[in-house]
């Protein structure tokens, strides 16, 4: 089975019992999550950047894939899943339009009631870099950073309510639940 991110193992026995059947891999890179979902037996779509897209389609695993779509397509919102992946996505996107795009197309894509885990860098003790550092994204100091009560207060916004939530060493992973 292929490896995933361990907040997506942690859960599969809780997403089996809830019954999820469909799942977006939202920021899906290198399918890590998605190939490891389908292999578990859910229908999966994996979604990323048209210019990811472009090399997920060339990936062996995406074939075990029910769709690999562009980001722009989830602003249909068709697809209408059990379940949301976000691994690490919120870290590198910038705060503004595309943070809040981002988080709509999860919305128009996930059933009411549908679940939407989120796994992303958490805040460390480390000083952040100045505003001249060369290393941008790539800069452990300079990525987005969230506590589970930042992620709370990001989310929840959208009309979700936490159903859990645990800490790793340099990450938070938070289960969240869409009113319906």
């Amino acid at each position: 089975m292929a490896t995933a991110a361990i907040s997506v193992s942690k859960y599969l026995e809780f997403f089996r019992k809830k019954e999820v059947r469909s799942v977006l891999d939202y920021g899906a890179g290198t399918l890590r999550n998605s190939a490891f979902m389908a292999e578990a037996g859910f229908r999966v779509y994996a979604a990323d950047l048209p210019v990811q897209v472009a090399r997920i389609v060339k990936m062996d695993s995406a074939r075990k894939l029910a769709g690999v779509l562009a980001v722009d397509e989830l602003s249909h919102g068709t697809l209408d899943v059990d379940l949301v992946l976000s691994s690490y996505v919120l870290n590198i996107i910038p705060d503004g339009t595309e943070k809040s795009r981002y988080l709509k197309n999860i919305v128009l894509n996930l059933r009411p009631d549908g679940y939407l885990l989120v796994e992303v860098r958490c805040r460390n003790s480390v000083p952040q870099c100045s505003s001249g550092c060369a290393h941008g994204a790539s800069c452990p100091n300079c990525i987005k950073t969230y506590s589970h009560l930042e992620l709370d207060q990001l989310v929840e916004s959208q009309g979700f309510r936490r159903v859990s939530h645990y800490y790793r060493r340099h990450s938070v992973a938070v289960l969240y639940q869409r009113f319906s």
